[in-house]
């Protein structure tokens, strides 16, 4: 073969060859995320995070998970958190936006370059995230709602414990409520902010059952919202008080099965986990991400099928 031509096909073979090597070398980048939790060692937050890990095992990321591990002052934790997380500079970050500095942040991270998806509960201002997967919360707001009228008839008289009266989650979640139960004769007669706090709870609901000691039933719009109603109507000896509220904590479920609370919303925060790293993953990847809007649904759980709704 001429020496010439030999050359040429040697050097062509190593110009692909480098090339082709540049490509594995970007398509291998493992990104590295931060995903600002509300409340770390939640249960309802493990299974996020069980999500987390099996998106980052599939796409070959690295997400850190950081936030506060308790409710006492999660609000100003979760700023702190966003605002450090910001300041690191990661690849991406995804986060819970139902807070009212969100927007300001989610601009912050917007303007730093950093790419910015919500789960479980998006920003009225969606200009700075590129994507959210979670409950959409006026639906799963309805469905405690028909969940409400199952349970009473639609008679009767209720109280609302939510974990923060200016979230924009609950605040939808409890309007589509009072949509589902606009043509009944039930009545909500007290609204309470729990923080998202257990005893906190406790002590509210204790507090609603002295001045309403007719009361009818209770809508919890966050884990420990209904578990402090179910802990004091089993306290009190309060039988005929209806329960209805969110998300599928054992402790819940086993109020279920016992017939404390009457029915549950249940989420999907592992699918949220999981698209939390699979959006950013795309974006990066891609420029695009596949749904910039997803709804994880829910699921209404009772007695009836508490042991097969998973």
């Amino acid at each position: 073969m001429n020496k010439k031509l030999v050359a040429l096909l040697t050097a062509l073979v190593l110009t692909v060859s480098l090339f082709a090597g540049f490509a594995i070398a970007e398509s291998d980048e493992s990104y590295e995320f931060i995903f600002v939790c509300p409340i770390v060692g939640l249960e309802y937050w493990n299974l996020c995070a069980d999500g987390i890990a099996a998106a980052d095992a599939e796409f070959g990321t690295s997400t850190q998970i950081v936030g506060p591990t308790d409710a006492s002052n999660f609000v100003t934790e979760v700023v702190t958190y966003m605002e450090s997380a910001i300041a690191t500079q990661p690849d991406g970050i995804f986060c819970y936006a139902g807070l009212e500095s969100m927007p300001r942040l989610l601009e912050e991270a917007a303007t730093a370059g950093i790419p910015v998806v919500t789960i479980d509960s998006d920003c009225s201002d969606t200009t700075n995230r590129i994507a959210y997967a979670g409950t959409d919360p006026y639906n799963a707001g309805y469905a405690s709602g028909e969940a409400m009228i199952e349970a009473t008839g639609g008679e009767g008289t209720v109280a609302i414990l939510t974990s923060s009266l200016g979230a924009e989650k609950e605040q939808e979640e409890i309007a589509a409520f009072m949509d589902a139960i606009e043509d009944t004769n039930l009545e909500v007669v007290v609204t309470e902010e729990t923080n998202a706090d257990l005893a906190t709870g406790v002590t509210k609901m204790e507090a609603i059952v002295q001045t309403y000691p007719d009361l009818t039933a209770v809508l919890g719009t966050s884990a420990y919202d209904v578990q402090a109603a179910a802990r004091v109507k089993y306290e009190y000896g309060l039988d005929d008080l209806k329960l209805v509220g969110y998300d599928d904590q054992e402790e819940t479920l086993r109020y279920i099965r016992e017939g404390v609370i009457d029915a549950i919303i249940v989420q999907d925060p592992y699918t949220m986990g999981y698209l939390g790293v699979k959006n950013l993953y795309d974006y990066l990847t891609t420029g695009a991400v596949e749904n910039e809007h997803v709804d994880t649904g829910t699921i209404t759980v009772t007695i009836e099928n508490v042991d097969s709704y998973r």
